[in-house]
């Protein structure tokens, strides 16, 4: 598949501290919010990488005159290739990834960066956010901030990260993420490739919270389409059923 590379960095000549990784598609507005809160609320050297598709004229207005690197894909293949796009673009020692429906909370990002290198936490390779999601199934933790409970889930017990942060090596090291999945399988089968191929740890960060629109609109009904297969990859390539 076609793509390109647009450059919208941040000024400066040293590298970033973390990459914040957004595929993004026909969601100008919430979009916008996104990136609002990532630019308002992320405080050390960063760098944000848009994954668009070509032709998708309201992003390309969305992200005018914004600091963001952007990769464009060719056409639209799904949300994990878009997400792998940005991943093997990032450049930070740490990676994130957001959808475009959500909004990052204040020192987000910085909790997650101090709770990875503190000595007590040796183990642990993935910091995984707490998100206020819809979803009260297979909850691992979870933590009432001003009257919003936010969530982080388990999958057979171990802890896994919807929305997390990384080092960019470890991403490396596992392949990114599994392209076989569409969307929904991506998140835990990577947490648990941390587990079982890392032999690391997937653990709650406390001070680490994402808003989560979770849209309701053509292009989600369209990806829970395809919810019930990922699933069946998941449980079926690590012995889950």
């Amino acid at each position: 598949m076609a793509e390109g590379t647009k450059a919208r960095r941040h000024e400066g000549t040293e590298g970033p501290l973390v990459s914040v990784v957004v595929p993004t598609y026909e969601r100008p507005e919430a979009l916008a919010r996104c990136l609002d809160s990532i630019e308002s609320t992320v405080r050390v050297p960063h760098e944000v990488v848009c994954v668009t598709v070509a032709g998708d004229d309201a992003t390309e207005q969305a992200l005018a005159g914004r600091a963001v690197r952007q990769i464009v894909q060719g056409g639209r293949g799904g949300f994990v290739e878009a997400l792998n796009m940005g991943l093997r673009g990032a450049l930070g020692t740490y990676v994130t990834q957001l959808n475009d429906d959500c909004v990052l909370l204040p020192y987000t990002i910085e909790n997650a960066v101090r709770f990875l290198e503190a000595p007590a936490h040796d183990a642990v390779a993935l910091a995984a956010f707490f998100h206020d999601s819809s979803v009260r199934r297979n909850v691992y933790a979870q933590i009432e901030v001003e009257g919003t409970w936010y969530y982080v889930c388990h999958v057979r017990g171990l802890c896994y990260a919807n929305f997390g942060l990384a080092r960019r090596t470890l991403y490396e090291r596992l392949d990114y993420c599994d392209d076989r999945y569409y969307m929904y399988g991506a998140d835990p089968d990577f947490s648990l490739k941390v587990w079982h191929l890392a032999k690391r740890e997937v653990r709650p960060c406390p001070g680490a919270l994402v808003h989560h629109d979770e849209l309701d609109d053509d292009r989600a009904s369209a990806e829970r389409a395809r919810q019930d297969e990922d699933n069946r990859k998941l449980f079926e390539k690590w012995g889950l059923g």
